[in-house]
């Protein structure tokens, strides 16, 4: 199979898809694996280590995909990006609900592609492999973002994360307690700040406050618990996710008028349109913008800084998959490993999920091998 692996051309998107191991992996079982000239620089790998494991150099965009069986990047096909896609093509990457676009989508349709949501993929129940990952990542910066923006220099209140005699630690808002909100509150309770939970699942509070020793505080989230916790809050992060979905707006703009000047949102579902009424996707080079007084920090691809970390971890979990589709073919894998179905949202020119069909309102078809 001939495998492609594009530059990405998002704004300050800096992973890849797959490291020069994995390219080695899939030259070693016969593959033919394109790599577009400088994909892999802002993750530290050159054009020169993807050539030494047998992969093969392209010079444009436009002739990796015309040449590629299979295309494997990061964040989700561009409208331009799914205009190059042809009949029979695969394309593995993020979905994104809150950067993905109606024309691409169609375009994908139109063309009878079929694409898999890297983030969808869910190995028992509950289990996305690639969110836990990203999540580990993106919560474990948490504090040292936090920190930066807390400083006068940067509009924040002017306060450390931990405490010291005398002095209380900052304050630390997690709405949301799955991989990312969970995290996060181990990252900040390291620092020693005050870190409170809220979810709306007892159960997973339950697990978060035994995995943490008893040393966050939890709260079940509703109205006045939430409006309660932005009162004190120095930080907030917005740590919810819906599978398939767009965020759902917790956080209103007249609420925001309860936080302290100064204070920090961390919108961490920005790539799913963000949790918070004021939000607007924001970039590494431009990250934060003021409203009401409180500092928001909007990027959608928090775990892209640490480029090589991130791209090591998704090859990890991506690179089983397409070793076994080039294998073996598609239809075989998802006989083998019924996984791959879950995170298939276009078959051969059909809408196959029904989260994404009611989201861009197509039509659904129930997937068939």
């Amino acid at each position: 199979m001939n495998i492609g692996i594009p530059k990405e051309i998002l704004a300050e998107e800096r992973r890849i898809s797959l490291t020069a191991q994995g390219v080695y992996s899939l030259v070693k079982e016969g593959h033919k694996v394109y790599i577009e000239k400088g994909a892999g620089l802002d993750s530290r790998f050159s054009d020169e280590d993807f050539q030494k494991m047998g992969g093969e150099i392209v010079f444009s965009h436009e002739e990796l995909f015309k040449r590629s069986d299979l295309i494997i990047k990061v964040m989700p096909p561009t409208g331009e990006e799914s205009e190059l896609l042809r009949a029979g093509q695969m394309i593995f990457s993020f979905l994104l609900t809150g950067l993905m676009t109606r024309g691409a989508i169609e375009n994908l349709i139109k063309n009878k592609v079929t694409a898999v949501g890297t983030e969808l993929i869910e190995i028992g129940p509950k289990n996305r492999p690639l969110l836990v990952a990203m999540g580990e990542i993106a919560g474990n910066m948490m504090p040292q973002i936090a920190g930066r923006f807390l400083q006068c220099d940067n509009g924040g209140r002017g306060i450390a994360i931990g405490g010291f005699p005398g002095i209380p630690p900052a304050a630390i808002v997690i709405l949301g307690a799955g991989q990312l909100g969970f995290n996060s509150a181990k990252s900040f309770l390291g620092l020693g700040a005050q870190v409170i939970v809220l979810d709306e699942d007892i159960l997973r509070l339950r697990y978060i406050y035994k995995e943490l020793n008893g040393r966050i505080i939890t709260s079940v989230v509703n109205h006045y618990s939430l409006e309660r916790a932005l009162k004190f809050a120095d930080v907030f992060i917005g740590a919810v996710y819906q599978p398939n979905r767009k965020t759902p707006i917790l956080i209103t703009e007249e609420q925001l008028k309860l936080m302290k000047k100064g204070a920090l949102i961390i919108d961490a579902s920005i790539d799913h349109g963000g949790c918070v009424a004021t939000s607007r996707p924001t970039t590494h080079s431009d990250p934060v913008f003021i409203k009401e007084g409180i500092l928001h920090y909007c990027v959608p691809n928090i775990p892209s800084v640490v480029a090589r970390t991130a791209s090591r971890a998704m090859n990890n979990i991506v690179l089983p998959f397409v070793l076994s589709i080039a294998r073996d073919g598609m239809r075989e894998t998802c006989v083998s490993n019924r996984s791959l179905i879950t995170g298939i949202y276009i078959h051969n020119g059909k809408c196959t999920n029904k989260g994404v069909a009611e989201l861009f309102d197509l039509e659904y078809r129930e997937f068939k091998y």
